[in-house]
């Protein structure tokens, strides 16, 4: 196994990595803003303020916005979009979009 350098790796999904042939066709069949979806970690955190809940821990990145998070922002908009999928879905059960 590799030795840990210590430096964190910036990025969490790697988006840019992708060809742009299969980023187009992400797009394509998964919205515009697929490929670009994204959540950089910060860089400013250490030992000494890693505990301060005010401080962002990264930047999410849509599109080309970009959004500075602290550890409750992140979990509050991943607590929203699971509550929207879940409605969405009951939705199509119940015949609403019919």
């Amino acid at each position: 196994m590799k030795r840990y350098s210590g430096k964190p790796r910036g990025r969490v999904n790697q988006g840019g990595a992708t060809h742009k042939k299969d980023a187009d066709k992400l797009n394509k069949n998964f919205g515009k803003n697929y490929n670009s979806i994204d959540f950089e970690m910060g860089e400013h955190l250490n030992e000494a303020n890693y505990k301060d809940k005010s401080r962002p821990i990264g930047t999410l990145v849509v599109g080309s916005q970009r959004v500075d998070l602290t550890w409750s922002e992140c979990n509050k908009i991943f607590t929203t979009l699971l509550d929207a999928q879940q409605i969405h879905r009951r939705k199509i059960q119940l015949g609403m979009f019919d």
